[in-house]
């Protein structure tokens, strides 16, 4: 599961998996390998891949069907457009 989700988010970024292991320093063949021999990730990549795609673990783990980690961030950002608008309209 973990696999298709990276690959999904990568696919989203338009960036090769081959770039994103090296972003994070990991192997070339890093996604290869875990896709075809079955080797899981460490938590400490599981958190490296979370933060560098914006998402929740939980997201990434395919426990939360919805990323509610960005949805939250989108939420928060109207949350501030809105005291901004209401900050401007008292100037």
């Amino acid at each position: 599961m973990i696999f298709y989700r990276i690959n999904e988010l990568a696919s989203k970024q338009g960036k090769s998996l081959h770039r994103i292991a090296i972003d994070l320093g990991l192997g070339q063949s890093y996604f290869y390998n875990m896709k075809y021999f079955k080797t899981s990730p460490s938590a400490d990549v599981i958190v490296k891949l979370a933060d560098y795609f914006h998402v929740s673990v939980d997201y990434l783990l395919g426990r939360e069907a919805v990323d509610n980690y960005a949805r939250g961030f989108i939420d928060g950002m109207e949350s501030v457009k809105k005291q901004l608008l209401e900050s401007l309209k008292k100037v």
